[in-house]
């Protein structure tokens, strides 16, 4: 009976560790600590107590801003650390992965745009991440953002940027005036093969091919006629690119471009509205179109996730809570992503700019599905013309 015994215990503890080893019972620890969990609410101050026992909390973003939200939260709650390291949308995906696949687990938190899906597809389903969306945040935000997988948090758009010195009205009404003899060389980006979110919006005009033929109808008063692509959205972007565009290594370089350009040779840049920061940080002669033709463009909304087995809890919610604006959407943490160009997603946060706001801005739908999907196509193509 005492062999017996002593075999049932050996076979109880090995069937928890088992359980601990591939994912049960090391999710429930990563689920909850100190009676702070994933699905349990706390005020602001019981979650700022719990926290300073943590200690800390790791975040990976690709926006730079959420460095200067790093920095009001320490000051705002004294004994907490905000660790943030800036890192582009396919590097966290890549140290995600690593560091989970090595049983390393530093970052409590990412906040990016998903590079077309594959934070989606690949971490949030195969487990590397998972959602948090706080009631008190989440009855804030309306459709579509509401059903996003992840938080919502800000949104942008790529679309065509001006200098209004130059130009006291947008001197571009449609996309295709970008293929004209008018804007040959005059048309700066940065290479779409190393820009996920460009890609984006060129995989939204080939979804929207109907819209784009449209539009180049209406502009030019004639049908269009294919050159060897597949439909409109795909003549797009080869008359675009053959319109001798010039490809830039990043992004910033091409908007700084276009507000250092001479009256005489006043270039314009496909880039993210984001940019229009510098209007206010830099009095940068900067504007969009936001009647563009057919579409302003298509909002790429960056995102909260949080990392499987987070051990941070409290000081995670904590973060992401200021992050978001607090409770009310009046707090501080939100000030450093509150500029022309970046959209709240959030309906209760007051934005001061001269841009309509998000729910009014006229945008195609955002379909990461369709990007995850179709990606490599986009991919292949853009190789082809360069």
């Amino acid at each position: 009976m005492k062999k017996l015994f002593v075999i049932s215990l050996l076979f109880i503890v090995a069937l928890f560790g088992c359980a601990n080893a591939y994912g049960e019972s090391e999710e429930s620890a990563g689920s909850e600590n100190n009676g702070v969990s994933f699905d349990s609410y706390e005020t602001t101050e019981d979650l700022y107590e719990l926290a300073k026992a943590e200690g800390e909390v790791v975040i990976y973003s690709a926006t730079s801003a959420a460095e200067q939200v790093g920095v009001a939260f320490e000051e705002e709650y004294p004994g907490v650390k905000a660790v943030v390291t800036k890192v582009s949308d396919p590097e966290i995906y890549e140290k995600i992965q690593r560091e989970h696949d090595s049983g390393v687990h530093n970052a409590d938190i990412i906040l990016g745009k998903g590079t077309n899906g594959s934070w989606s597809n690949d971490l949030l389903k195969n487990g590397y991440i998972s959602e948090y969306k706080p009631e008190e945040i989440m009855k804030h935000i309306d459709e579509p953002y509401k059903s996003y997988e992840g938080l919502g948090f800000i949104s942008e758009a790529i679309t065509i940027i001006h200098n209004t010195d130059h130009h006291t009205e947008a001197p571009i009404d449609n996309w295709w005036d970008l293929t004209t003899e008018k804007w040959k060389s005059k048309v700066l980006l940065k290479d779409p093969l190393s820009a996920p979110d460009i890609q984006g919006v060129f995989m939204t005009m080939v979804k929207h091919a109907d819209e784009m033929e449209k539009a180049y109808e209406e502009k030019f008063g004639e049908p269009l006629e294919l050159n060897g692509t597949e439909n409109a959205g795909y003549e797009f972007i080869k008359r675009l690119l053959d319109n001798d565009a010039i490809l830039m290594s990043s992004m910033g370089d091409t908007v700084d471009a276009v507000a250092e350009s001479g009256a005489d040779h006043s270039v314009v840049a496909i880039a993210s509205t984001v940019k229009l920061r510098d209007v206010v940080q830099k009095d940068a002669a900067l504007g969009i179109n936001p009647e563009l033709q057919p579409k302003l463009s298509v909002p790429g909304t960056s995102r909260v996730f949080v990392t499987s087995n987070v051990e941070n809890i409290a000081a995670t919610k904590l973060f992401i809570r200021y992050m978001a604006g607090g409770e009310d959407g009046q707090g501080k943490g939100f000030a450093p992503f509150n500029n022309p160009g970046t959209f709240a997603v959030r309906n209760d946060i007051k934005q001061d700019t001269s841009l309509p706001p998000l729910s009014e801005l006229n945008l195609w739908e955002e379909d990461e599905q369709y990007y995850y999907e179709h990606a490599d196509e986009m991919h292949n193509f853009l190789l082809k013309m360069q």
